[in-house]
């Protein structure tokens, strides 16, 4: 940069790791952080600063969050309410903080993560360092071959719903720097503003579904509230839980029912509801007289366990009690590919179409090809039968005729099974 009187200024340079605040933070704790939100993408806050927006001054922008945060002038502004439609005709709404606060959320997190991560139990899953949705996943697979029944809960309205006095007291065992105290309590006190531009204040309940530390608060309060009650009033029965989703297995439906009763009293004491309809007791012992029982099937983490043949490697038939990619997943799925419209792409080579659709392939058959890949099929013939529609719109040659077309894709994945994710796990027709 040039002054008026035609001296040449180079620009500050940030030492990130040797700049000090007030609570021993450094801009390159918030660049670290900068680094992560990142990563997880997401859209504009009520300001509509975009990341890339972020990024265009991101030296000044980091220093100014530091500045602010270290001096104690930092207050968040008010969250993007954001609708998201529900399979039932629900709608579920997450709340999109802005890009800076997301940031300070990311370097709050970090500083406090590890300190309660000692502190949670080998049952908790949803969002820890070091565990998946696969880890609870198998953990379900193998208590369902344990034991004969299940408490199948449905928390309703989680993080519209979890007291903020409770959630405090939770943080007041483990959290006791009052900087970060602040901070959280200003996130937790934060409006909201929906998409007609009207804020809303909490009501000293909720955190917003969609903030970088909202899971660390939720799984800190559902600690208390489920995790450790159950190691100390229920320590017999097994506890899964990821999120705000979760499994208990029993050995009786006596002791079934006698948890759903407990645990239905300890959320409510704990300003919390169990969805009636949803929480439920399930049989899932593996015998050909389950279809007796009310219920004998329940989803967990988008996969349907009930029920089901199985072959041993001698061929004889017997009955398991397994999960697979549920029937709600499958039919979102599948209305996700149908929406795409791919199939009408004329102008568009086959390469490309594989370029668009193997990333999303890829992510279902990662997810739902670890526990019985045979349990996507209808999503991946689903695909075929759009690809089949595209070659007989393409090549005339190919025609209309369903046995040349489905012909033309075995041939094709026979010759270049690499071309698309799913063919290359064997999704072609026989």
């Amino acid at each position: 940069m040039t002054t008026p009187s035609g001296r040449k200024v180079r620009h500050r340079k940030i030492n990130w790791h040797r700049t000090r605040g007030l609570s021993k933070l450094t801009p390159k704790h918030f660049l670290d952080a900068y680094q992560k939100v990142r990563r997880n993408a997401g859209g504009p806050g009520v300001d509509g600063v975009t990341l890339a927006d972020f990024a265009l001054d991101l030296t000044g922008n980091l220093y100014t969050l530091w500045n602010r945060v270290t001096s104690g002038s930092y207050h968040p502004a008010a969250v993007r309410r954001k609708g998201i439609p529900k399979g039932n005709g629900q709608t579920r709404y997450l709340g999109i903080p802005t890009v800076g606060d997301r940031i300070v959320q990311q370097v709050i997190k970090d500083r406090i993560e590890y300190i309660l991560e000692a502190e949670f139990m080998d049952c908790s899953y949803g969002y820890r360092p070091g565990r998946s949705q696969h880890d609870a996943l198998q953990v379900v697979r193998l208590g369902v071959r344990q034991t004969s029944w299940v408490v199948d809960l449905d928390v309703s309205k989680f993080f519209d719903e979890m007291p903020h006095d409770l959630l405090r007291k939770a943080l007041d065992r483990h959290i006791t720097d009052k900087q970060t105290r602040d901070l959280i309590d200003r996130w937790l006190e934060a409006p909201h503003q929906d998409e007609e531009g009207q804020l809303h204040y909490p009501q000293g309940v909720g955190t917003p579904q969609g903030g970088v530390v909202s899971p660390l608060l939720s799984n800190l309060f559902l600690h208390y509230t489920l995790d450790k009650w159950m190691a100390i009033n229920r320590p017999e029965e097994k506890l899964v839980r990821y999120a705000d989703d979760a499994i208990i297995f029993c050995h009786s439906r006596t002791r079934a029912e006698m948890v759903k009763r407990l645990v239905e009293e300890r959320f409510r004491a704990c300003g919390l509801r169990l969805h009636h309809e949803k929480t439920r007791i399930v049989f899932c012992k593996r015998s050909n007289n389950a279809s007796s029982h009310e219920n004998i099937s329940f989803d967990f983490l988008g996969y349907r366990f009930k029920p089901c043949s199985k072959r041993t490697q001698s061929g004889k038939l017997f009955t398991s009690f397994d999960g697979a990619m549920s029937p709600k997943k499958k039919k979102l799925k599948t209305a996700e590919f149908r929406a795409m419209k791919f199939h009408l792409w004329n102008t568009t080579t086959l390469e490309k179409i594989a370029e668009v659709l193997n990333p999303i392939l890829r992510g279902i058959l990662n997810y739902y090809g670890r526990f019985n890949p045979h349990g996507m099929e209808s999503v991946m013939m689903a695909v075929n039968d759009r690809l089949c529609k595209w070659a007989s719109r393409k090549y005339r040659k190919v025609g209309k005729s369903i046995h040349r077309v489905r012909k033309w894709l075995r041939t094709t994945a026979t010759r270049r099974p690499e071309l698309f994710a799913h063919w290359q796990w064997g999704f072609t027709y026989i």
